[in-house]
């Protein structure tokens, strides 16, 4: 008998998981193809999941477990939290997380708050982010990992295009996976092919912990907009999410305009703000859920 999506999700003990085909269906498929298109987990890989404590990077840390105990993947996994200085944070439902799932949780301090207030709100989610990825990849290595996997979801990537689209005149979103030879590290997003309703689904059914946000910022920036923006979309066309995925992989080279890199480019944050320099969100990403963002 074939199990429905509500009835394939059932606790056994604290955060673990019995599933059935549907689960398979509803979600792994979609984590597991994306793992298999950017060969993103290989046997005897470390994995390291930035998590925040928020819905996405807990969902993202519960999904890999399980794909660790129960595919053919062999990988290791650590969890990495960076205490960003925002105030206390009760850590505890994120600490029994990682042990009822056997993942150690290793916990990186840093003066983030105090920073961004001596600098100014200008460039605030930009210099975060900076921040937290570079904390989160120097501990990574600390570790001997040699990935490191964040939360990212299929909103997110849509979401950055129309912010780099709209406040900044560039065609450009993240990549689901991308080698960081400046410190030999393996950026991964295994909910690329993800929609983030899914993770709500997710998180609500198998009553996934989450930390509220401790980001003063959280729920006031430009991000905010461009999600409406999707929803809106989304209401008049329901398959737009699956055919943004489907164009970014389907782009006609042939017809674009004459390219403009090689001059002055800007890159936009997660406030909006402009930012010189070059784009590349493969190696400081400027959304709002690096692995540590208000998910």
């Amino acid at each position: 008998m074939s199990l429905s999506a509500d009835t394939c999700l059932l606790q056994a003990g604290a955060g673990r998981l019995i599933v059935g085909k549907s689960w398979e269906h509803w979600f792994l498929t979609d984590v597991k193809r994306a793992i298999r298109d950017y060969g993103m987990i290989s046997s005897g890989d470390r994995v390291a999941v930035g998590v925040s404590g928020g819905k996405d990077s807990m969902s993202l840390l519960y999904v890999l477990a399980y794909l660790r105990d129960y595919s053919h993947l062999s990988f290791s996994l650590r969890a990495v939290y960076i205490d960003a200085g925002w105030g206390t944070v009760d850590c505890s439902p994120l600490e029994s997380f990682c042990a009822a799932n056997g993942v150690p949780l290793d916990t990186v301090s840093y003066p983030i708050a105090r920073i961004i207030a001596e600098k100014g709100e200008k460039g605030a989610c930009s210099l975060c982010a900076k921040l937290r990825a570079g904390l989160l990849n120097s501990r990574a290595k600390e570790l001997g990992c040699n990935r490191v996997a964040l939360g990212h979801h299929l909103d997110d990537v849509i979401e950055t295009f129309f912010l780099n689209l709209l406040y900044a005149g560039i065609m450009k979103t993240f990549r689901p996976a991308v080698y960081l030879d400046r410190i030999g590290l393996h950026l991964i997003r295994p909910f690329s092919y993800l929609p983030e309703q899914r993770l709500d689904r997710l998180v609500a059914r198998v009553n996934i912990p989450v930390l509220p946000p401790a980001c003063p910022y959280a729920g006031r920036t430009r991000r905010e907009d461009m999600k409406d923006m999707v929803r809106c979309i989304t209401q008049r066309y329901p398959e737009f999410r699956t055919r943004f995925r489907s164009a970014l992989e389907n782009v006609s080279m042939n017809d674009l305009w004459r390219q403009r890199r090689g001059e002055r480019s800007y890159v936009v944050d997660n406030s909006g703000e402009r930012i010189n320099g070059r784009v590349d969100y493969d190696r400081n990403h400027g959304g709002s859920d690096s692995g540590q963002g208000d998910r």
